[in-house]
């Protein structure tokens, strides 16, 4: 599910689904080569790596032709960077920078600007692609492992510097038995505040089992990075989301609450947004159609989106298309999305009009901007 997060700008929260055979297709467990050295266009991986220069607009990052070669592109497909061999980590979301692995352990960050740097040994043994279950890249010197988990099935959550490996713990919480079915790990990292400063987790806590059934909540923490100071947000018992998301300014948080059966009695789920300053849950579903967990023939690939206080619609509708599944959605900007489906394509996210785009990615993985 890491291309189907919930994505946030401050005006619009974005509602990406699809059926599971999109879901499983993982074009990045592409089958790799011995590693050769990573290569930047720009920057020669033997030279000096210089600082980058400020990018002036969003790039694409992907996965090119038969041998699935990591790219960075401008959306006008210019390539900035190529990383042979090499995968990005997981669950992996970004801000500055990717992390990207080779099947020799080695591991690079790549940029906006298309610079690429290596990855100290240290903190590529504590990031490596087995171990990591989520992770939030802030740039290319540091990164936010989720969740470290220990053999007794606690997690701790770590920031390690990419440069040297040294690293420090954020938050520890403990294993949560059999909800980790359900929920995943006890801690999740989301997302970062603008300035750099605030790391936000989800955390399963009060798990229990027992005779009178199983519960479990879901809460928000925020860690100062400077201080260290924890804040915490309860969200609502409805809220049971694997794939939850938060603003970066940590106001809102979207995911989905079940919200009965369908016509067919197949039972379906709506988005909501909860403000963590009032602690109102809203209803955003509106007329968008339900895209996830549908079994086939009901299902449908499509793109909703919700403004924060609005209702949803759908902006990107199914094509007839089967083969056509929604493979991934990602911002460019508060306005516009770029979204994967049978080709990429910049959408409005107020009209819903389509601009393809054309470059060497088959694949996307993301866009930094």
């Amino acid at each position: 599910m890491g291309k189907f997060r919930w994505v946030f700008t401050i005006l619009v929260a974005a509602l990406v689904a699809s059926c599971s055979p999109a879901q499983g297709t993982n074009h990045s467990a592409a089958t790799r080569t011995p590693s050769p050295p990573a290569t930047a266009l720009s920057t020669p991986s033997s030279a000096p790596v210089s600082p980058s220069p400020a990018p002036l607009r969003p790039v694409l990052v992907g996965l090119s032709g038969v041998n699935a070669v990591f790219t960075v592109a401008r959306l006008d497909g210019t390539p900035l960077a190529s990383l042979p061999a090499t995968n990005a980590i997981g669950d992996e979301h970004v801000v500055g920078a990717y992390l990207v692995a080779a099947a020799d352990g080695k591991e690079w960050t790549v940029d906006a600007a298309g610079v690429v740097r290596p990855v100290s040994p240290i903190a590529a043994k504590l990031l490596s692609p087995d171990k990591v279950l989520s992770l939030l890249v802030l740039d290319s010197t540091t990164a936010i492992d989720g969740c470290q988990m220990a053999s007794t099935g606690d997690c701790t959550a770590l920031e390690v510097r990419l440069d040297t490996g040294a690293s420090r713990t954020l938050q520890t919480a403990p294993n949560i038995g059999q909800w980790a079915m359900a929920m995943g790990p006890s801690l999740k990292v989301l997302e970062v505040s603008p300035d750099l400063n605030t790391v936000w987790l989800r955390e399963v806590t009060a798990a229990t089992a027992g005779s009178q059934g199983s519960t479990a909540k879901l809460e928000i923490v925020g860690v100062d990075r400077l201080t260290g100071a924890v804040t915490r947000h309860n969200l609502p018992a409805a809220m049971q989301d694997l794939d939850l998301t938060i603003s970066r300014d940590g106001k809102w948080v979207a995911g989905q609450e079940d919200a009965g059966t369908d016509s067919t009695h197949l039972a379906i789920r709506h988005l909501h947004v909860v403000s963590l300053v009032t602690g109102v849950d809203s209803d955003v579903q509106g007329t968008a159609p339900y895209v996830g967990g549908q079994r086939s023939p009901s299902t449908t690939f499509s793109v909703n989106i919700a403004a924060i206080g609005g209702t949803g619609k759908s902006v990107f509708p199914h094509d007839g298309n089967v083969v056509n599944g929604v493979l991934g959605v990602f911002w460019l900007n508060a306005t516009t999305l770029v979204i994967e489906r049978g080709g990429m394509f910049a959408v409005k996210a107020d009209t819903g009009s389509a601009t393809q785009l054309t470059g060497p990615i088959d694949y996307l993985v993301g866009v930094l901007n």
